[in-house]
Protein backbone atom coordinates (compact mmCIF):
# COMPACT_ATOMS: atom_id res chain seq x y z
CA UNK A 1 0.00 0.00 0.00
CA UNK A 2 1.34 3.46 -0.91
CA UNK A 3 2.20 5.51 2.18
CA UNK A 4 -0.18 8.39 2.82
CA UNK A 5 1.15 11.89 2.33
CA UNK A 6 -0.15 15.21 3.65
CA UNK A 7 0.21 18.58 1.94
CA UNK A 8 0.52 21.81 3.90
CA UNK A 9 0.19 25.19 2.18
CA UNK A 10 1.59 28.21 4.02
CA UNK A 11 0.70 31.64 2.59
CA UNK A 12 3.08 33.76 4.63
CA UNK A 13 3.98 37.42 4.47
CA UNK A 14 7.34 36.76 2.83
CA UNK A 15 6.90 33.46 1.00
CA UNK A 16 4.12 31.18 -0.20
CA UNK A 17 5.20 27.60 0.47
CA UNK A 18 3.83 24.13 -0.12
CA UNK A 19 5.31 21.09 1.56
CA UNK A 20 4.61 17.36 1.64
CA UNK A 21 4.99 15.30 4.82
CA UNK A 22 4.59 11.65 5.66
CA UNK A 23 2.52 10.60 8.66
CA UNK A 24 5.62 10.70 10.89
CA UNK A 25 5.95 14.41 10.14
CA UNK A 26 9.03 13.98 7.96
CA UNK A 27 9.37 16.61 5.25
CA UNK A 28 9.44 14.91 1.85
CA UNK A 29 9.62 17.98 -0.39
CA UNK A 30 8.98 21.71 -0.31
CA UNK A 31 8.40 24.43 -2.88
CA UNK A 32 8.46 28.19 -2.31
CA UNK A 33 7.82 31.49 -4.07
CA UNK A 34 8.00 35.09 -2.91
CA UNK A 35 4.63 36.32 -1.67
CA UNK A 36 3.05 38.65 -4.21
CA UNK A 37 2.13 42.13 -3.08
CA UNK A 38 1.78 45.78 -3.88
CA UNK A 39 2.50 48.86 -1.78
CA UNK A 40 0.31 51.69 -3.08
CA UNK A 41 1.59 54.14 -0.46
CA UNK A 42 3.94 54.22 2.54
CA UNK A 43 2.79 51.90 5.35
CA UNK A 44 0.31 50.21 3.01
CA UNK A 45 0.78 46.55 2.08
CA UNK A 46 -1.77 44.84 -0.17
CA UNK A 47 -2.21 41.63 -2.12
CA UNK A 48 -4.55 40.76 -4.98
CA UNK A 49 -6.60 37.65 -4.30
CA UNK A 50 -5.89 36.38 -7.82
CA UNK A 51 -2.14 36.92 -7.40
CA UNK A 52 -2.16 34.95 -4.14
CA UNK A 53 -4.06 32.09 -5.80
CA UNK A 54 -1.68 32.12 -8.79
CA UNK A 55 1.30 31.80 -6.42
CA UNK A 56 -0.36 28.88 -4.61
CA UNK A 57 -1.12 27.14 -7.92
CA UNK A 58 2.50 27.57 -8.97
CA UNK A 59 4.11 26.29 -5.75
CA UNK A 60 1.77 23.30 -5.45
CA UNK A 61 2.25 22.36 -9.10
CA UNK A 62 6.03 22.56 -8.66
CA UNK A 63 5.83 20.52 -5.46
CA UNK A 64 3.80 17.70 -6.98
CA UNK A 65 6.15 17.46 -9.96
CA UNK A 66 9.06 16.56 -7.70
CA UNK A 67 10.27 12.98 -8.01
CA UNK A 68 9.78 12.15 -4.32
CA UNK A 69 6.10 13.09 -4.40
CA UNK A 70 3.32 10.88 -5.73
CA UNK A 71 0.10 12.91 -6.06
CA UNK A 72 -2.16 9.82 -5.75
CA UNK A 73 -0.76 9.28 -2.24
CA UNK A 74 -2.01 12.68 -1.01
CA UNK A 75 -4.60 11.94 1.67
CA UNK A 76 -5.35 15.48 2.80
CA UNK A 77 -4.52 19.15 2.33
CA UNK A 78 -4.28 21.84 4.99
CA UNK A 79 -3.82 25.59 4.66
CA UNK A 80 -2.37 28.31 6.86
CA UNK A 81 -1.59 31.96 6.24
CA UNK A 82 -0.84 35.23 7.94
CA UNK A 83 -3.52 36.36 10.35
CA UNK A 84 -5.37 39.65 10.74
CA UNK A 85 -5.37 42.01 7.75
CA UNK A 86 -8.53 42.19 5.65
CA UNK A 87 -9.68 39.96 2.78
CA UNK A 88 -13.29 40.77 1.87
CA UNK A 89 -15.75 39.23 -0.59
CA UNK A 90 -18.87 40.78 -2.08
CA UNK A 91 -22.25 39.04 -2.36
CA UNK A 92 -21.12 37.28 -5.57
CA UNK A 93 -18.11 35.76 -3.85
CA UNK A 94 -15.70 38.09 -5.67
CA UNK A 95 -13.00 40.19 -3.97
CA UNK A 96 -14.47 43.47 -2.75
CA UNK A 97 -10.97 45.03 -2.98
CA UNK A 98 -7.34 43.98 -2.81
CA UNK A 99 -6.46 42.13 0.36
CA UNK A 100 -4.71 44.11 3.08
CA UNK A 101 -1.79 42.39 4.82
CA UNK A 102 -1.08 42.39 8.53
CA UNK A 103 2.05 44.52 7.96
CA UNK A 104 -0.20 47.41 6.88
CA UNK A 105 -0.50 50.46 9.15
CA UNK A 106 -3.16 52.58 7.44
CA UNK A 107 -5.65 52.25 10.29
CA UNK A 108 -3.26 53.44 13.02
CA UNK A 109 -4.92 56.87 13.12
CA UNK A 110 -8.34 55.32 13.65
CA UNK A 111 -6.99 53.28 16.54
CA UNK A 112 -5.49 56.45 18.02
CA UNK A 113 -8.93 58.10 17.80
CA UNK A 114 -10.51 55.10 19.52
CA UNK A 115 -7.91 55.32 22.25
CA UNK A 116 -8.49 59.03 22.83
CA UNK A 117 -12.27 58.79 22.99
CA UNK A 118 -12.32 55.67 25.20
CA UNK A 119 -13.65 53.26 22.57
CA UNK A 120 -10.74 50.86 22.97
CA UNK A 121 -11.27 50.61 26.70
CA UNK A 122 -15.00 50.07 26.17
CA UNK A 123 -14.63 47.19 23.69
CA UNK A 124 -11.53 45.55 25.16
CA UNK A 125 -13.35 43.52 27.79
CA UNK A 126 -16.02 42.33 25.37
CA UNK A 127 -13.51 41.40 22.67
CA UNK A 128 -10.86 40.05 25.02
CA UNK A 129 -8.23 42.06 23.13
CA UNK A 130 -7.55 45.58 21.94
CA UNK A 131 -7.80 46.46 18.23
CA UNK A 132 -4.59 47.67 16.59
CA UNK A 133 -3.60 49.12 13.22
CA UNK A 134 -3.77 45.95 11.10
CA UNK A 135 -6.65 43.91 12.48
CA UNK A 136 -9.90 43.38 10.54
CA UNK A 137 -12.00 45.64 12.77
CA UNK A 138 -9.80 48.72 12.48
CA UNK A 139 -9.31 48.07 8.75
CA UNK A 140 -13.08 47.79 8.24
CA UNK A 141 -13.40 51.17 9.94
CA UNK A 142 -10.77 52.58 7.58
CA UNK A 143 -12.57 51.18 4.53
CA UNK A 144 -15.86 52.65 5.78
CA UNK A 145 -14.26 56.09 6.08
CA UNK A 146 -12.09 56.07 2.96
CA UNK A 147 -13.90 53.68 0.58
CA UNK A 148 -17.61 53.82 1.44
CA UNK A 149 -18.69 52.08 -1.78
CA UNK A 150 -16.37 49.16 -1.04
CA UNK A 151 -17.60 49.03 2.54
CA UNK A 152 -21.20 48.81 1.36
CA UNK A 153 -20.30 45.94 -0.97
CA UNK A 154 -18.64 43.73 1.68
CA UNK A 155 -20.63 40.57 2.34
CA UNK A 156 -18.03 38.31 3.99
CA UNK A 157 -14.67 38.89 5.64
CA UNK A 158 -12.08 36.16 5.21
CA UNK A 159 -8.50 35.73 6.33
CA UNK A 160 -5.53 35.02 4.08
CA UNK A 161 -5.68 31.22 4.34
CA UNK A 162 -9.46 31.28 3.79
CA UNK A 163 -8.94 32.91 0.39
CA UNK A 164 -6.71 29.99 -0.64
CA UNK A 165 -9.07 27.36 0.76
CA UNK A 166 -12.03 29.02 -0.96
CA UNK A 167 -10.23 28.62 -4.30
CA UNK A 168 -9.37 24.98 -3.49
CA UNK A 169 -12.84 23.88 -2.38
CA UNK A 170 -15.34 26.55 -3.43
CA UNK A 171 -16.44 26.88 0.19
CA UNK A 172 -16.46 30.14 2.16
CA UNK A 173 -15.66 29.55 5.85
CA UNK A 174 -13.04 30.14 8.53
CA UNK A 175 -11.79 28.40 11.68
CA UNK A 176 -12.26 29.08 15.39
CA UNK A 177 -8.86 30.73 15.79
CA UNK A 178 -9.41 33.37 13.12
CA UNK A 179 -13.06 33.76 14.11
CA UNK A 180 -12.10 34.63 17.69
CA UNK A 181 -10.86 37.98 16.36
CA UNK A 182 -14.53 38.96 16.05
CA UNK A 183 -17.01 39.42 18.89
CA UNK A 184 -19.10 36.28 19.34
CA UNK A 185 -22.52 35.68 20.90
CA UNK A 186 -22.00 33.87 24.23
CA UNK A 187 -21.94 36.57 26.90
CA UNK A 188 -21.29 39.41 24.45
CA UNK A 189 -23.92 41.48 22.65
CA UNK A 190 -22.29 41.45 19.23
CA UNK A 191 -24.29 44.39 17.92
CA UNK A 192 -23.14 46.53 20.86
CA UNK A 193 -19.46 45.89 20.09
CA UNK A 194 -19.85 46.64 16.39
CA UNK A 195 -21.91 49.67 17.30
CA UNK A 196 -19.20 51.05 19.56
CA UNK A 197 -16.76 50.72 16.66
CA UNK A 198 -19.16 52.31 14.19
CA UNK A 199 -19.42 49.04 12.24
CA UNK A 200 -23.10 48.24 12.64
CA UNK A 201 -23.31 46.87 9.08
CA UNK A 202 -20.65 44.22 9.85
CA UNK A 203 -22.45 42.09 12.43
CA UNK A 204 -22.90 39.26 9.91
CA UNK A 205 -19.69 39.46 7.85
CA UNK A 206 -18.01 36.51 9.57
CA UNK A 207 -18.46 33.35 7.46
CA UNK A 208 -19.44 29.93 8.89
CA UNK A 209 -16.91 28.60 11.41
CA UNK A 210 -15.54 25.06 10.99
CA UNK A 211 -13.08 23.33 13.33
CA UNK A 212 -9.43 23.72 12.30
CA UNK A 213 -8.94 19.96 12.08
CA UNK A 214 -12.22 19.21 10.30
CA UNK A 215 -12.74 18.82 6.57
CA UNK A 216 -14.48 21.88 5.19
CA UNK A 217 -14.69 20.56 1.64
CA UNK A 218 -12.68 18.72 -0.99
CA UNK A 219 -10.42 19.66 -3.89
CA UNK A 220 -12.66 20.68 -6.78
CA UNK A 221 -12.12 19.47 -10.33
CA UNK A 222 -11.12 23.01 -11.34
CA UNK A 223 -8.55 23.31 -8.52
CA UNK A 224 -7.24 19.83 -9.31
CA UNK A 225 -6.67 20.76 -12.94
CA UNK A 226 -4.70 23.86 -11.93
CA UNK A 227 -2.64 22.48 -9.04
CA UNK A 228 -2.24 18.78 -9.75
CA UNK A 229 -3.83 17.86 -6.40
CA UNK A 230 -6.22 14.88 -6.67
CA UNK A 231 -9.87 15.93 -6.94
CA UNK A 232 -11.99 14.88 -3.98
CA UNK A 233 -9.18 14.96 -1.39
CA UNK A 234 -10.37 16.48 1.91
CA UNK A 235 -9.17 19.97 2.81
CA UNK A 236 -8.88 20.93 6.49
CA UNK A 237 -10.05 24.36 7.60
CA UNK A 238 -6.59 25.06 9.04
CA UNK A 239 -5.15 27.71 11.35
CA UNK A 240 -3.82 31.26 11.47
CA UNK A 241 -0.04 30.85 10.95
CA UNK A 242 0.69 31.55 14.62
CA UNK A 243 -1.37 28.50 15.56
CA UNK A 244 -0.05 26.42 12.66
CA UNK A 245 3.55 27.08 13.74
CA UNK A 246 2.71 26.14 17.32
CA UNK A 247 0.99 22.93 16.16
CA UNK A 248 3.80 22.04 13.73
CA UNK A 249 6.34 22.58 16.52
CA UNK A 250 4.44 20.21 18.80
CA UNK A 251 3.07 22.81 21.23
CA UNK A 252 -0.44 21.59 22.01
CA UNK A 253 -0.60 21.45 25.81
CA UNK A 254 -0.99 24.23 28.39
CA UNK A 255 2.43 25.50 29.47
CA UNK A 256 4.04 25.01 26.08
CA UNK A 257 5.73 28.12 24.72
CA UNK A 258 6.77 29.06 21.19
CA UNK A 259 8.80 31.95 19.82
CA UNK A 260 8.57 32.54 16.07
CA UNK A 261 11.45 34.49 14.55
CA UNK A 262 9.96 35.12 11.11
CA UNK A 263 9.13 38.25 9.13
CA UNK A 264 7.00 39.08 12.15
CA UNK A 265 8.11 37.86 15.54
CA UNK A 266 5.57 36.10 17.72
CA UNK A 267 5.73 35.04 21.36
CA UNK A 268 3.13 32.36 22.10
CA UNK A 269 1.87 30.49 25.12
CA UNK A 270 -0.64 27.62 25.07
CA UNK A 271 -3.26 27.96 27.80
CA UNK A 272 -6.35 26.04 28.97
CA UNK A 273 -8.48 29.20 28.90
CA UNK A 274 -8.27 32.73 27.49
CA UNK A 275 -6.17 35.28 29.31
CA UNK A 276 -8.13 38.00 31.11
CA UNK A 277 -8.66 41.09 28.98
CA UNK A 278 -6.52 43.03 31.44
CA UNK A 279 -3.45 40.90 30.67
CA UNK A 280 -0.94 41.38 27.89
CA UNK A 281 -1.36 39.75 24.51
CA UNK A 282 -4.08 38.43 22.22
CA UNK A 283 -6.01 35.32 23.19
CA UNK A 284 -7.34 33.07 20.44
CA UNK A 285 -9.07 29.72 20.28
CA UNK A 286 -6.56 27.00 19.43
CA UNK A 287 -7.38 23.35 18.80
CA UNK A 288 -9.04 22.17 22.05
CA UNK A 289 -7.86 25.11 24.13
CA UNK A 290 -6.45 28.60 23.76
CA UNK A 291 -3.23 30.35 23.03
CA UNK A 292 -2.11 33.86 23.86
CA UNK A 293 0.45 35.68 21.79
CA UNK A 294 2.16 39.01 21.30
CA UNK A 295 3.63 40.11 18.01
CA UNK A 296 6.67 42.12 16.99
CA UNK A 297 6.04 43.56 13.52
CA UNK A 298 9.65 43.02 12.40
CA UNK A 299 11.92 40.23 13.63
CA UNK A 300 13.99 38.33 11.04
CA UNK A 301 12.92 41.14 8.71
CA UNK A 302 15.36 43.36 10.61
CA UNK A 303 18.25 41.12 9.60
CA UNK A 304 17.03 41.01 5.99
CA UNK A 305 16.78 44.81 5.90
CA UNK A 306 20.25 45.34 7.37
CA UNK A 307 21.98 42.83 5.11
CA UNK A 308 20.23 43.99 1.95
CA UNK A 309 20.91 47.66 2.63
CA UNK A 310 24.39 47.47 4.13
CA UNK A 311 25.97 44.05 3.68
CA UNK A 312 25.12 42.64 0.26
CA UNK A 313 28.69 41.29 0.11
CA UNK A 314 27.72 38.79 2.83
CA UNK A 315 24.96 37.39 0.63
CA UNK A 316 27.36 37.09 -2.29
CA UNK A 317 29.93 35.33 -0.11
CA UNK A 318 27.34 32.87 1.21
CA UNK A 319 26.33 32.02 -2.35
CA UNK A 320 29.93 31.64 -3.49
CA UNK A 321 30.75 29.32 -0.57
CA UNK A 322 27.51 27.36 -0.83
CA UNK A 323 26.47 28.34 2.71
CA UNK A 324 23.09 29.08 4.21
CA UNK A 325 23.09 32.83 4.82
CA UNK A 326 22.62 32.38 8.56
CA UNK A 327 25.68 30.12 8.73
CA UNK A 328 27.73 33.00 7.35
CA UNK A 329 26.06 35.51 9.66
CA UNK A 330 26.94 33.26 12.62
CA UNK A 331 30.60 33.30 11.58
CA UNK A 332 30.39 37.08 11.36
CA UNK A 333 29.01 37.67 14.87
CA UNK A 334 30.59 34.75 16.74
CA UNK A 335 33.55 36.79 18.01
CA UNK A 336 31.46 39.77 19.13
CA UNK A 337 30.86 39.63 22.88
CA UNK A 338 27.39 39.58 24.49
CA UNK A 339 26.03 43.10 24.55
CA UNK A 340 27.69 43.88 21.20
CA UNK A 341 30.26 46.10 22.94
CA UNK A 342 27.60 48.62 23.87
CA UNK A 343 25.53 48.70 20.67
CA UNK A 344 21.77 48.37 21.14
CA UNK A 345 19.13 47.84 18.47
CA UNK A 346 15.43 48.58 18.84
CA UNK A 347 13.61 46.18 16.44
CA UNK A 348 10.64 48.39 15.58
CA UNK A 349 11.27 49.03 11.90
CA UNK A 350 7.54 48.67 11.22
CA UNK A 351 6.42 50.12 14.52
CA UNK A 352 5.05 47.84 17.20
CA UNK A 353 1.64 46.36 17.88
CA UNK A 354 1.41 48.40 21.08
CA UNK A 355 2.60 51.60 19.41
CA UNK A 356 2.38 51.93 15.61
CA UNK A 357 4.57 55.05 15.88
CA UNK A 358 7.45 53.11 17.49
CA UNK A 359 10.72 53.44 15.65
CA UNK A 360 13.72 51.16 15.34
CA UNK A 361 17.37 52.01 15.25
CA UNK A 362 20.84 51.57 16.69
CA UNK A 363 21.98 53.29 19.87
CA UNK A 364 25.47 53.54 21.32
CA UNK A 365 27.52 53.39 18.12
CA UNK A 366 31.20 54.38 18.22
CA UNK A 367 33.81 54.74 15.50
CA UNK A 368 35.35 51.39 16.46
CA UNK A 369 32.12 49.45 15.96
CA UNK A 370 31.71 47.30 12.86
CA UNK A 371 28.90 45.77 10.84
CA UNK A 372 29.40 42.61 12.90
CA UNK A 373 28.60 44.52 16.11
CA UNK A 374 25.47 45.90 14.47
CA UNK A 375 24.29 42.48 13.27
CA UNK A 376 24.75 40.95 16.71
CA UNK A 377 22.90 43.92 18.21
CA UNK A 378 19.97 43.11 15.89
CA UNK A 379 20.01 39.49 17.09
CA UNK A 380 20.01 40.67 20.69
CA UNK A 381 17.38 43.40 20.27
CA UNK A 382 14.91 41.02 18.64
CA UNK A 383 15.57 38.36 21.29
CA UNK A 384 15.11 40.81 24.17
CA UNK A 385 11.84 42.12 22.73
CA UNK A 386 10.39 38.67 22.08
CA UNK A 387 11.56 37.00 25.30
CA UNK A 388 10.17 39.93 27.27
CA UNK A 389 6.84 39.50 25.51
CA UNK A 390 6.74 35.76 26.29
CA UNK A 391 7.45 36.40 29.96
CA UNK A 392 4.75 39.06 30.11
CA UNK A 393 2.24 36.50 28.81
CA UNK A 394 2.92 34.37 31.88
CA UNK A 395 3.35 36.77 34.80
CA UNK A 396 2.80 34.08 37.45
CA UNK A 397 4.50 31.01 35.96
CA UNK A 398 6.86 30.88 33.02
CA UNK A 399 6.03 28.75 30.00
CA UNK A 400 8.02 25.54 29.76
CA UNK A 401 9.17 23.58 26.73
CA UNK A 402 9.92 26.73 24.74
CA UNK A 403 10.36 26.04 21.03
CA UNK A 404 12.08 28.46 18.68
CA UNK A 405 10.87 28.48 15.08
CA UNK A 406 10.96 30.62 11.94
CA UNK A 407 13.80 31.59 9.63
CA UNK A 408 15.84 33.00 12.51
CA UNK A 409 15.96 29.56 14.14
CA UNK A 410 18.42 28.56 11.37
CA UNK A 411 21.03 30.57 13.30
CA UNK A 412 22.75 28.66 16.11
CA UNK A 413 24.12 31.91 17.54
CA UNK A 414 20.67 33.52 17.57
CA UNK A 415 19.17 30.45 19.25
CA UNK A 416 21.88 30.61 21.93
CA UNK A 417 21.12 34.30 22.48
CA UNK A 418 17.43 33.50 22.97
CA UNK A 419 18.30 30.83 25.55
CA UNK A 420 20.52 33.25 27.43
CA UNK A 421 18.10 36.17 27.33
CA UNK A 422 15.25 33.89 28.45
CA UNK A 423 17.55 32.11 30.92
CA UNK A 424 15.94 28.81 29.99
CA UNK A 425 16.47 25.90 27.67
CA UNK A 426 15.01 26.41 24.20
CA UNK A 427 14.70 23.85 21.44
CA UNK A 428 14.15 23.95 17.71
CA UNK A 429 11.73 21.59 15.95
CA UNK A 430 12.91 18.76 13.71
CA UNK A 431 11.52 20.51 10.63
CA UNK A 432 12.13 23.94 9.19
CA UNK A 433 8.64 24.20 7.70
CA UNK A 434 6.65 24.03 10.93
CA UNK A 435 3.82 26.27 9.66
CA UNK A 436 3.23 24.04 6.66
CA UNK A 437 3.55 20.99 8.92
CA UNK A 438 0.93 22.38 11.28
CA UNK A 439 -1.41 22.84 8.32
CA UNK A 440 -0.63 19.30 7.14
CA UNK A 441 -1.36 17.88 10.60
CA UNK A 442 -4.77 19.57 10.51
CA UNK A 443 -5.29 17.75 7.20
CA UNK A 444 -4.18 14.47 8.75
CA UNK A 445 -6.80 14.72 11.51
CA UNK A 446 -9.45 15.73 8.97
CA UNK A 447 -8.55 12.74 6.79
CA UNK A 448 -8.66 10.31 9.73
CA UNK A 449 -4.92 9.63 9.68
CA UNK A 450 -4.64 10.73 13.33
CA UNK A 451 -7.21 10.36 16.09
CA UNK A 452 -6.93 13.98 17.20
CA UNK A 453 -4.56 16.94 17.35
CA UNK A 454 -2.62 15.68 20.38
CA UNK A 455 -2.08 12.29 18.73
CA UNK A 456 -0.89 14.04 15.57
CA UNK A 457 1.61 16.20 17.48
CA UNK A 458 2.88 13.25 19.55
CA UNK A 459 3.50 11.15 16.44
CA UNK A 460 4.67 13.72 13.92
CA UNK A 461 6.70 16.39 15.78
CA UNK A 462 10.07 16.21 17.48
CA UNK A 463 13.10 18.21 18.63
CA UNK A 464 15.90 19.16 16.26
CA UNK A 465 18.39 20.85 18.62
CA UNK A 466 18.47 22.14 22.20
CA UNK A 467 20.21 25.24 23.57
CA UNK A 468 21.05 25.73 27.23
CA UNK A 469 21.65 29.16 28.80
CA UNK A 470 25.37 29.64 29.45
CA UNK A 471 25.69 33.45 29.58
CA UNK A 472 22.40 34.49 31.15
CA UNK A 473 24.14 36.66 33.75
CA UNK A 474 25.88 38.65 31.02
CA UNK A 475 22.57 39.41 29.35
CA UNK A 476 20.72 40.74 32.39
CA UNK A 477 22.39 44.19 32.27
CA UNK A 478 21.94 44.25 28.50
CA UNK A 479 18.19 43.72 28.94
CA UNK A 480 18.03 46.41 31.60
CA UNK A 481 19.86 48.89 29.37
CA UNK A 482 17.61 48.01 26.43
CA UNK A 483 14.53 48.76 28.53
CA UNK A 484 15.95 52.09 29.75
CA UNK A 485 16.86 53.23 26.24
CA UNK A 486 13.47 52.18 24.82
CA UNK A 487 11.65 54.07 27.57
CA UNK A 488 13.82 57.17 27.11
CA UNK A 489 13.31 57.23 23.32
CA UNK A 490 9.57 56.59 23.33
CA UNK A 491 8.63 60.30 23.64
CA UNK A 492 10.48 60.91 20.34
CA UNK A 493 8.23 58.46 18.44
CA UNK A 494 5.83 60.86 16.81
CA UNK A 495 3.57 60.18 13.83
Amino acid sequence: MTEQLLVGIDAGLTNVKAAVFDLEGREIAVSSLATPGVSPAPDREEQRHDDLWAAVVDVVDRLLRKEAVGPPAVAGVGVTGHGHGLYALDADGEPARRGIKSTDSRAAGIVDDWKRDGTLETVRESLGWEPFGADPLSLLAWVKREEPETYAAIDRVLFCKDVVRHRLTGRVCTDEMEASVFPRGDDTDVSDVFGELGLEACTDVLPPVVSSTASCGTITAEAAAKTGLPAGVPVATGLHDVGACAFGAGATRPGDGVIIVGTWGQSIGVRPSPAPATESGLSRRYLDGWLTYRGNRSAAACVDWFVEECCADWQREATARGLDEYALYDETVANVSPGSDGVLFLPYLRGSVANPNARGGFYGLRMDHTKSHMLRAIYEGVAIAQCGALQELAPDDEFSNVRLTGGGARSDVWCEIFANVLDARVSTPDSTEVGARGAALCAGVAAGSYEDASAAADRATGIGAEYEPSRAAQYRPVRERFDRVRTALEPTWVA
